[in-house]
């Protein structure tokens, strides 16, 4: 999936605030991402099982790799080659990826919308919506990148667990006041 990322919607750091999101009220982090046809299923919709790699692909270009230190490449500075984060959004997972594995513990998705193939990128909206002592929320929706029309609306639950031994571990005092610092509204999924 080619990536364009940009930020939007933030109401503090001089960001435009007058640009809304269709769900999310407070900061988030909007990644742009072009569809691809392998995306589609047999009704010509983007197929549930592609939005999970959707979700994916926002989720590491919005807060940083998950294994940033045994990636192929150098991780590309903000900014560069798809990957913004927004105002503030510290690079835990980047940053935590030396000797922590950073795992989905739990997925939450409702479909609201098929979402039709076309040219041009789909916009996924992301928050950190919760930090606790080992995991952390990470909420999106996947919208037109105009704000009329979301498709999508998804949690998923991420734990911190140290690579050697498996297991999950607490986040760093310096991990939780960051994230907390940024802590933004949960998605509003319609059961919870």
């Amino acid at each position: 999936m080619t990536a364009v990322s940009s930020v939007r919607g933030w109401h503090n750091g001089g960001m435009d605030s007058t640009l809304t999101d269709p769900l999310l009220r407070g900061p988030f982090t909007r990644v742009l991402i072009e569809l691809r046809w392998g995306d589609l299923d047999a009704y010509g919709h983007i197929n549930n099982v592609a939005q999970f790699r959707i979700l994916e692909e926002a989720r590491v270009r919005a807060f940083g790799s998950p294994t940033a230190n045994r990636d192929a490449a150098a991780p590309a500075a903000p900014g560069v080659s798809g990957v913004v984060l927004g105002p503030g959004i510290p690079p835990v997972f980047g940053d935590a990826s030396g000797d922590t594995d950073i795992l989905v513990f739990s997925h939450r998705i409702e479909y609201r919308e098929p979402i039709p193939y076309r040219t041009g990128p789909i916009a996924v909206d992301t928050v950190i919506s919760a930090v606790g002592p080992a995991t952390v929320d990470v909420g999106y929706v996947i919208a037109e990148p105009d704000g009329s029309r979301a498709y999508t609306v998804a949690e998923s639950v991420i734990a911190m667990v140290d690579a050697d031994t498996g297991r999950a571990r607490r986040l760093t005092e310096s991990e939780t006041v960051q994230l907390r610092a940024v802590v933004g509204d949960r998605v509003p999924l319609r059961r919870r």
